[in-house]
């Protein structure tokens, strides 16, 4: 099976993929998965990076990504994500890796907030760039902020986003939920 990031963005559903995170992160902590470190290959010649980054668990899969950061026409990151049967090593699925990267940390994002501010938190600091599509689960995790803090480099990806996050704000204090 071949998924393509279209695939991906119409299967993949922030609200069953933050738990699912929650999950992976208790095994991985609980040494129920074997995780080694991520190889990185420069490919100099074109100022690029290529990465592999396996995993076992209760699921055999690997990604692999390049970082081409002078990128200008299209995405500075590439990904693809193997699945293999656990059992038996068949190969199950291959899919674009981009999309599931962007709301896998914002889903991780979200269960680290959830878990560790305090809940009287009112303040939510974000480093980097959010992407609009995802990164508002990250504020939905830190429960009631009211003061965002954004510290990004591409500033105008940064105040869009800001812009975007205080109008969903303060529609979903308006009426309960984002428009």
């Amino acid at each position: 099976m071949v998924l393509s990031e279209d695939d991906v963005r119409k299967v993949l559903r922030m609200e069953d993929l933050i738990p699912t995170m929650a999950d992976a992160l208790r095994d991985l902590s609980a040494g129920a998965v074997l995780q080694p470190l991520r190889s990185v290959l420069p490919v100099s010649e074109y100022g690029g990076f290529f990465g592999v980054m396996a995993a076992c668990g209760r699921a055999l899969g690997a990604k692999l990504v390049t970082f081409y950061p002078q990128n200008k026409n299209v995405p500075t990151h590439h990904a693809m994500i193997l699945l293999f049967r656990l059992e038996t090593g068949e190969p199950l699925a291959v899919m674009d890796g981009r999309l599931i990267t962007e709301m896998r940390t914002a889903a991780v994002s979200a269960v680290a907030t959830k878990l560790l501010a305090r809940a009287a938190t009112h303040v939510l600091t974000i480093l980097g760039s959010p992407r609009p599509r995802h990164q508002s689960y990250r504020v939905n995790g830190s429960r009631r902020a009211r003061t965002l803090t954004l510290s990004a480099r591409h500033g105008q990806i940064g105040a869009s986003w800001t812009m975007k996050y205080c109008s969903e704000r303060r529609s979903m204090s308006n009426r309960g939920r984002p428009r």
